[in-house]
């Protein structure tokens, strides 16, 4: 099953996020190194969030007018064009440099959603329902991966090279991601046809499931986008140094990487509500850890329990898109569901900053512990509504007949 959507799918998935792992940590420097305020380059970031929120409903129905692997293809080219535009302003760096960096920036965070949503899209319709966990687990791990090394190796550059070097990086594999998907293996046939006419009809989808499924995964959302805030927050509150945080960003992330295999296994084998609650009850027990303790070993034990949940969970929300989304318009479905998911993301970070405005930073550590803990009492309450694939039985062999006169 991995071997028909390595090269189609996974390869490419791991280049670009090797080249958007190392662009991440930059961005913000980057705009300081134009001139922006620290509230101005800070919001650089959140604009890109908001776009890639506001671009999801559309990015479905252009995946589902060109298709998967033209979208793919369109969509890493157009990125490394708009990373290409923000490197010609750091190197120009005149007065117009900051206005077309932070541009092609919020531009770049639009079209990225053309490329998740494809690349699920084509994983939906070409592998088989039983191994379809395990296959957007390992899209979950090829990104992942890719967004630990691209750091690594963004770092080692800026040892010796210039900022935009980084971004130089990022065009080169987004660059070669493109040629992997444009000159791999044909698409294997997909397992359903549209009927003639099919895609302009109203999607047929069980909206009460998905929006049940939905709030569920906005608070899983809101966990993983804070957890990207807790963390050198919380370790800031202990007065660890910047490299010690990054260390324990860094085992955290190893962690998921270890799981992610297993966690694949778990939702086709446990089922998917099970590994649900799994993954969003250890999120809120790891976060919880952190204020109760308040230690810098209760620090380590709360990363650590909250990466398991993380690394056992990778790939559930694209997994469960996969499993509401119908056969006829997929694509439009998944744009929608995508959204979903971008709201959490966007009230995860938000919550945070306005909880520590008004109260403490503990008191938001625990409001954020409560987050998954509450979706994982919603998905187990709804369940049965939602009607997700639940635990795959195992089909013994039949005996063979015995023959009774001997």
């Amino acid at each position: 099953m991995l071997k028909k959507i390595f090269w189609p799918v996974l390869a490419p998935a791991f280049l670009y996020a090797c080249g958007n792992g190392a662009l991440t940590p930059v961005i913000v420097l980057a705009a300081l190194s134009l001139g922006a305020h620290q509230a101005v380059a800070g919001a650089v970031v959140t604009a890109a969030a908001v776009a890639a929120a506001a671009s999801a409903i559309p990015a479905g129905y252009v995946i589902n007018a060109f298709g998967e692997r033209r979208s793919m293809i369109g969509a890493t080219a157009l990125a490394a064009a708009l990373t290409a535009a923000g490197v010609f302003a750091l190197i120009t760096h005149n007065g117009a440099s900051l206005a077309i960096f932070m541009i092609a920036v919020v531009l770049v965070g639009s079209v990225e959603v053309v490329w998740s949503l494809a690349r699920q899209a084509l994983i939906a319709e070409t592998v088989e329902r039983e191994s379809m966990a395990l296959a957007m687990t390992s899209l979950g791990g090829a990104a992942r991966a890719g967004q630990l090394v691209g750091p690594l190796i963004g770092s080692v550059l800026l040892l010796r090279l210039p900022l935009y070097s980084v971004f130089i990086m990022h065009i080169v594999l987004a660059l070669a991601a493109t040629v992997f998907i444009a000159f791999g293996p044909a698409d294997p046939p997909r397992r359903h046809r549209a009927a003639s006419g099919g895609e302009g009809r109203r999607l047929q989808v069980r909206w009460d499931a998905v929006f049940l499924a939905g709030f569920a995964i906005m608070t899983l959302s809101m966990a993983r986008q804070g957890k990207n805030v807790i963390i050198p927050l919380w370790g800031d509150h202990l007065h660890l140094t910047a490299s010690s945080i990054s260390l324990m960003v860094a085992l955290g992330s190893a962690v998921e990487l270890m799981l992610i295999y297993p966690g694949g296994r778990l939702k086709d084998s446990l089922g998917r509500v099970s590994t649900f609650v799994a993954c969003v009850t250890l999120l809120g027990i790891g976060f919880a850890i952190l204020p109760i303790g308040g230690t810098i070993a209760f620090f380590i034990v709360g990363v650590a329990v909250a990466s398991v949940g993380n690394g056992l969970g990778a790939g559930i929300n694209m997994t469960f898109g996969a499993d509401l989304s119908p056969s006829v318009g997929r694509a439009k479905f998944l744009g929608y569901w995508n959204a979903i998911g971008q709201v959490g993301s966007l009230i995860g970070p938000g919550l945070i900053s306005v909880l520590i405005a008004a109260a403490s930073l503990p008191l938001a550590v625990l409001v954020l512990a409560c987050a998954p803990l509450l979706g994982g009492i919603w998905m187990a309450s709804f369940r049965r509504r939602i009607g997700l694939p639940g635990r795959q039985r195992v089909r013994m062999p039949p005996r063979p007949a015995t023959d009774d006169s001997a």
